[in-house]
């Protein structure tokens, strides 16, 4: 329950112009990007900002939370949408081995419980069904739900270490397209995908504060900011498309001339269980952009992993999807690998901490990890 009487912060809002997603968009000026962070990914060193938690109560004891990090300094608690904030003592307390949180008996922190993960076939705010139980549903809400229910943690880490994936800086690799940002030359970004793409659950998507746009946007106006170029962005991307969708609507891709496409399919593929087939539509898609312009770069994103307990999204499928795009990298063609990040980020960090929906869509924290990562191939770090 989330309970009255926080502080008020002063919060930076986005700020976003209104535009469709076939037209072409430049990132509006005067957005925090800087506050962001988003040259800063989840691998950097110093200090984290803004990762997003969900307290969660068990059968016994207090909500608890855990971070990426074991904690030695916090900075900040506040929720998720900015507009409140949260005192050690009175809302939370350290963990004993300092790896998160728990809430206090009187802590104005939203929380939900374990029983509240998975509901009775047909209940509201639900989605069926859970794996190998097609009589229990899925905890869902494609509006704010959990966004209201999400708090994020800024602290500084004692000991990080990441140990998996992280982007290296490809100017080796799609060179055409940093030629032109760092000559300052106007350059087009086509993303073909699906929801994820769309900005499904960025709080701008869904008309909350901090009103922070999906990771498209976001790594457009960090390329103007980063390079001084002009970046027209086109997000072609249809919420519940699958890959062979975004290959049928190829065409629309290809008359916008593209200097780099972002293609981000597979979270709406995995339940097919067949990764073969859809690195074949990729592959397909990547010879017909080569075809209609060879100059054409592209960055294939291997997509975050979904519920482990939603039967849309087993679990097992991702990396087998995300090993089939890899076969595809070459000149001019690299791959995000978000699965790697996503993966790395569970091993301590419950899926809950980083959804958006409840099932397959990131919350904004989640939406900058997409970010970082894109940015991490595409600006080169000092």
């Amino acid at each position: 329950m989330l309970r009255s009487g926080c502080v008020v912060l002063g919060v930076l809002a986005w700020t976003t112009s209104p535009a469709s997603a076939q037209q072409a968009t430049s990132p509006a000026a005067g957005a925090p990007i800087e506050a962001a962070r988003l040259l800063q990914g989840p691998w950097g060193q110093g200090e984290v900002h803004g990762e997003s938690v969900l307290f969660i109560k068990g059968k016994e004891g207090a909500p608890k939370a855990r971070l990426l990090y074991d904690i030695d300094r916090v900075t900040v608690v506040r929720s998720a949408d900015g507009l409140k904030a949260f005192e050690a003592g009175r809302d939370f307390r350290p963990l004993a081995d300092g790896s998160g949180f728990e809430l206090t008996a009187d802590s104005r922190i939203p929380f939900l419980s374990e029983s509240d993960l998975f509901r009775p076939k047909g209940s509201s705010t639900s989605i069926g069904h859970k794996a190998g139980d097609p009589e229990t549903s899925v905890l869902f809400d494609n509006a704010h739900f959990f966004h209201d229910h999400q708090v994020e943690v800024s602290y500084v880490p004692r000991g990080p270490k990441w140990d998996a994936y992280r982007p290296a800086f490809a100017g080796d690799r799609l060179p055409r397209t940093l030629a032109k940002l760092k000559s300052k030359q106007p350059v087009t970004l086509v993303v073909s995908g699906d929801s994820i793409s769309e900005g499904f659950n960025a709080s701008k998507f869904t008309k909350t504060a901090p009103l922070q746009p999906g990771f498209p946007e976001l790594t457009a106006r960090q390329l103007e900011r980063s390079y001084g170029s002009k970046v027209a962005l086109h997000n072609l991307a249809v919420g519940g498309w699958s890959s062979g969708q975004g290959a049928a609507d190829l065409d629309r891709v290809l008359k916008l001339n593209p200097d780099l496409v972002v293609i981000a399919y597979g979270m709406n593929d995995v339940n097919r269980r067949d990764p073969e087939g859809f690195k074949a539509v990729i592959k397909g898609m990547l010879v017909r952009i080569k075809q209609a312009n060879p100059d054409a770069e592209v960055v294939l994103i291997a997509t975050m992993t979904g519920n482990p307990d939603w039967f849309a999204t087993p679990a097992e499928m991702f990396p087998a999807y995300r090993d089939a795009l890899k076969t595809l990298e070459g000149p001019g063609v690299v791959l995000a690998d978000l699965t790697a990040v996503w993966r790395r980020l569970l091993q301590r960090k419950r899926h809950f901490d980083l959804t958006g929906n409840g099932v397959n869509h990131p919350n904004d924290y989640g939406h900058r990890v997409y970010t970082q990562t894109l940015l991490g191939l595409l600006v080169e770090s000092r």
